[in-house]
């Protein structure tokens, strides 16, 4: 029985091996798995929870290796098409002079995720599950986006909580333009939404936390948490609303922060809902108590990932977030 389904792409990173240097200069790149959705299935399952991928892969070389990084981590992959028709979606990023590093370009045409279809859906999937978790890459094209919206469907009819990661990727759309609206329309289907600072601007012109309640408030969104990098998080909710700082880490790269920090927050906030007759008001419901217990564990998965390079080798395991909250509980109380 699964509790959270992460819906969505999951691709390659080629990782440039310099630094400061552009991608048309770059001569050597590393292999990764990446992938919004694909990276927070990831660092649900190392949390011990029950996690779905739906989703499809190219049944070349790199696809069938994306699907063999999900059954390592014990992900349930039935909702995992592998798709012939298909070319696998890359990812090229750079690494900076600083030593962090930016999506530089994707490759487009007749990538397996674009391709997700209404019919690869499997209802039974959902029938027990708590949680459906989807970003926006899976938007864009018609047929993805349709079977997003089906999902979607899908999981209010099983009294599911939505999650929704925008995760704005300006590269992979026809406009600016195209991007804000279909993401601001999009907004009120779910009852979770994590944005960045920087994705406040681009939807609403500010980065204020009166524009994150706005913008909660007008969508109907039970819980909008806008991430702000070392500094923590605000958390606009339909009872509370707060700033939770974050942890001092020494940082090493950010890459997969933002979807560690989702798996804490669904990891963390399952023993709320997951038994309940009626989710959404127990998510409605939580006090400012519970809901610092969850961002706390949240904002560590976060820091403890840009600690170590790589998006998925940087996700903890229950066990390494255990310790990790343990030594910053202590190091503050002495």
């Amino acid at each position: 029985m699964l509790d959270v389904i992460c819906l969505g792409e999951i691709l390659v990173d080629w990782v440039s091996t310099a630094s400061g240097v552009e991608l048309e200069d770059c001569l050597s790149f590393t292999k990764a798995a990446g992938g919004a959705p694909a990276n927070t299935a990831v660092g649900l399952a190392r949390q011990g929870v029950s996690t779905g991928f739906i989703g499809r892969v190219s049944n070349d070389s790199f696809g069938l290796w994306l699907r063999s990084i999900l059954e390592a981590e014990n992900i349930d992959v039935q909702g995992t098409i592998v798709d012939s028709q298909s070319q696998t979606r890359m990812a090229y990023v750079v690494t900076m002079a600083n030593g962090d590093r930016k999506l530089a370009e994707f490759s487009r045409v007749a990538c397996a995720d674009s391709r997700l279809s209404p019919e690869d859906l499997k209802p039974s999937m959902f029938e027990n599950a708590s949680v459906l978790h989807f970003g926006s890459i899976s938007l864009i094209s018609d047929t993805s986006s349709k079977a997003t919206r089906e999902a979607i469907k899908l999981a209010r009819s099983n009294n599911m909580i939505i999650s929704y990661d925008p995760n704005l990727r300006l590269a992979l759309w026809s406009s600016p333009d195209v991007l804000r609206l279909t993401v601001l329309e999009t907004l009120s289907l779910a009852d979770i939404v994590k944005i960045n600072e920087d994705e406040l601007m681009f939807l609403t012109g500010s980065r204020t936390e009166a524009a994150a309640d706005k913008l909660r408030s007008e969508n109907k969104i039970t819980l909008l948490i806008i991430t702000k990098d070392k500094h923590g998080a605000y958390f606009s909710h339909n009872q509370h609303s707060f700033d939770l700082p974050g942890f001092n880490v020494k940082l090493v790269e950010a890459t997969g922060a933002g979807d560690g920090f989702n798996a804490g927050i669904l990891s963390a906030l399952l023993p709320y809902i997951k038994n309940r007759p009626n989710r959404l008001d127990a998510l409605a419901n939580l006090n400012k108590s519970d809901l610092q217990i969850i961002g706390t564990r949240a904002n560590a998965i976060g820091a403890l990932v840009c600690t170590r390079p790589g998006a998925i080798p940087a996700l903890p395991d229950k066990l390494e977030l255990e310790k990790f909250m343990d030594a910053m509980k202590e190091r503050n109380l002495t």
